[in-house]
């Protein structure tokens, strides 16, 4: 399974946004968890035409940047375990990759621990990286191509379905397998199983170290490492760009009682927790800036590092403290003594009432215009109308900086589930009489493509995003994200709208006999028979709620049988019976890993969400075929063709309904400056940040 944030976690998560650079703040992007993710701002430059702020914006501690976080929750510090974004940002501040993202592009890189990008073989299976020489772990150790080898080696041997490594198990070791232990036991019967991978059959089990060691080789002598993948895969550098492929010191991490690089004992080393991983909290990494004090829950420094192979950083300190209360954070910001804070959704007003200048996202360029004066400001408005620009020559003495608009990488999809699990055994509660009688639905009556695409003409975007987001998010009708390979801004999408809604239904044909529910003159189909179904959230989650009512008021007004009762749950029971496919309909949130599709479409077919939809077997392999080719295919060109199709074949089949993606609303003290943004960025990247 891929990282998820559970089910339109997007207004929960904008309660938790980091007002200035990075996520919502959560213990895990692992399955199940809820953290979407905002991002840093660009630095802040006077607007063309008008002149520079009256007053100078000065912090009382230049040298020190404070950021003050709701909850200050970091899972572990090892880079083959970290999936959460409060893990990520310390890494990325930390830690290095072999390549890194080009500034603010999410598809072009640079060399970092590299000396210069891989050479590629003919057929896209084979990458050569130069290391680059004279670089020092914060210890002092020497960089080596032998650790390198060894970072991904021990990743890949480390594996855990919590872990990101499943990023990492198929380009290396074949679509499909997305975990280590899936070469122990292809049936996947020792998946998290560390004590039956010791049991196991110690031949095989040395194989798949074997099978890995032989995948990723050090030269020590020629300063190159060669990796050579099980097939060409599309989105390969941006895999291991991220805080997964960040490299680790292999002495360092064998004196911390880490893997010795045998094949003897990796399997010591499986699926290992956070709570017994032994480099936790603790960090060796090769990056700008070294871990002074780590106190989870409580305060987190890093200094900076003189001896970085670049110039050194120009912050000398960054200082992370939890600081739950609200009050204290917002009284922090207004007496400098915070240069970001988490700030809750609810109290974003506050914040606004003190913007003095403000930056908008431009989808047409892809990133934030220059910052412009803001000297007025109507709190009854939504996202940035409620500001008003200074007039030519004007400023404001306001003190916060204000980037609004750009998409995050996250999406919300509301799924239907084609096979709703249920027995005579065990009857399932939230589909009624299990008939279509008026009074409940058959487990299959979300399979009639006509049912599932009156949903999506039955669903009102623009109050949805009104209401719940106050304007700051935009229709999602796709599972690409914009300016990504195989994006199509021209694609067709269902639009809101009740009369094609009620065509929709009247042409479904439940009773399976072959005449449309509006042809019907017994009245038996599910136009005349009308249906009852029960739509559940986990309680305290309005987003979830507000979907359900938009739904459940739109279906009635198409047909006033047609009946969706909310039903909040408990949160363990919620994702209970997500897990065991009982639910009509449910809403899947995704945090991409990766800025490809693969990332996408994977989790919402044959990943995790197609299970929990229960697709029909024939579909999902449909699909996995038509994404192994899109993956596999070098030529960019070529691949975005591919997944176009793929997207048009989610929208002809109706699969799901993508709902919308967020945006940001992102605020900073406005002596802060350097700041390079880049949204899958886990937080902010703080080699380049300064202060007045």
């Amino acid at each position: 399974m891929r990282k998820l944030y559970v089910l339109l976690a997007v207004l929960l998560a904008a309660t938790m946004v980091l007002s200035a650079c990075g996520p919502a703040v959560q213990p895990t992007k692992a399955p199940d968890t809820q953290a979407p993710a905002t991002e840093a701002p660009k630095t802040e430059e006077p607007a063309p035409g008008t002149e520079a702020p009256a007053v100078e914006f000065k912090s009382k501690d230049p040298s020190t940047l404070t950021i003050a976080y709701a909850d200050l929750s970091v899972d572990t510090l090892d880079p083959a375990l970290a999936y959460d974004t409060m893990s990520g940002e310390i890494l990325q501040n930390v830690y290095e990759t072999l390549v890194f993202y080009d500034g603010e592009s999410l598809s072009k890189y640079v060399p970092r621990l590299a000396a210069e990008m891989p050479t590629v073989s003919e057929d896209g299976m084979t990458y050569t990286f130069k290391i680059r020489e004279n670089v020092k772990f914060h210890n002092g150790d020497v960089l080596t191509p032998t650790d390198v080898a060894y970072t991904f080696q021990r990743g890949l041997l480390q594996g855990g379905t919590s872990s990101p490594q499943l990023l990492l198990a198929e380009p290396f070791l074949g679509v499909g397998v997305d975990d280590i232990s899936l070469l122990v036991d292809p049936e996947g019967g020792l998946y998290d199983d560390k004590a039956g991978i010791i049991a196991a059959d110690p031949a095989v089990v040395k194989a798949a170290c074997e099978t890995v060691k032989a995948a990723i080789v050090a030269d020590d002598a020629a300063g190159t490492v060669t990796m050579t993948l099980k097939q060409p895969w599309g989105p390969f550098i941006s895999t291991i760009a991220n805080n997964w492929g960040a490299i680790v010191d292999k002495k360092w991490v064998v004196e911390h009682n880490g893997w010795d690089g045998s094949c003897d004992t990796w399997q010591n080393y499986y699926g290992v927790s956070s709570a017994d991983d032994p480099i936790s909290t603790v960090a060796n990494g090769t990056g700008p800036f070294k871990l002074d004090k780590f106190v989870n829950q409580d305060e987190i420094v890093l200094v900076r590092n003189e001896e970085y192979w670049q110039e050194p950083a120009k912050l000398e300190k960054v200082v992370f403290k939890q600081v739950p209360e609200w009050g204290t954070r917002f009284a922090m910001m207004q007496t400098g003594d915070a240069d970001l804070v988490t700030v809750p959704a609810a109290n974003r007003s506050q914040m606004d009432a003190l913007v003095g200048a403000m930056a908008k996202y431009d989808p047409e360029t892809g990133s934030y215009g220059e910052p412009v004066g803001i000297c007025g400001y109507d709190g009854s408005k939504l996202a940035a109308d409620k500001f008003v620009p200074c007039e030519a020559g004007a400023s404001s003495e306001n003190p916060f900086v204000l980037r609004i608009g750009r998409p995050v990488l996250s999406m919300d999809v509301l799924l239907p589930n084609w096979n709703i699990a249920t027995s005579e055994e065990s009857p399932n509660p939230y589909i009624g009489s299990g008939k279509l009688d008026g009074n409940g639905i058959p487990a299959d009556f979300f399979s009639d493509i006509h049912v599932r695409k009156a949903l999506a003409y039955c669903f009102d975007w623009e109050t949805f995003i009104d209401d719940v987001f106050a304007g700051e998010a935009v229709k999602s009708f796709q599972l690409p994200l914009p300016g990504m390979v195989g994006y199509d801004p021209n694609m067709p999408q269902y639009e809101y709208d009740l009369a094609k809604c009620e065509e929709e239904f009247k042409l479904a044909d439940i009773d399976k006999d072959g005449i449309p529910a509006g042809e019907e003159t017994d009245g038996t189909d599910v136009w005349n028979m009308g249906f009852r179904v029960q739509m559940a959230y986990n309680q305290g989650n309005n987003t979830r709620q507000t979907i359900a009512e938009i739904l459940s008021s739109n279906l009635a007004a198409v047909n006033p049988k047609f009946s969706v009762e909310i039903l909040g749950l408990p949160w363990a029971t919620y994702l209970r019976i997500q897990r065991a496919k009982q639910l009509p309909l449910l809403t899947g949130g995704w945090l991409e890993d990766i800025h490809d599709p693969y990332n996408w479409f994977q989790p919402y077919t044959y990943g995790v969400y197609g299970g929990r939809q229960s697709l029909p077997a024939a579909l999902k392999s449909e699909f996995q075929a038509d994404l192994v080719k899109a993956v596999t295919e070098p030529d960019e060109a070529t691949r975005a063709e591919l997944y176009k199709a793929i997207s048009m074949k989610y929208y002809e089949q109706a699969v799901a309904i993508p709902l919308e993606t967020t945006t940001t609303h992102a605020f900073t003290q406005r002596w802060v400056h350097g700041q390079i943004l880049n949204p899958i960025f886990s937080g902010g990247v703080y080699y380049t940040w300064y202060k007045n």
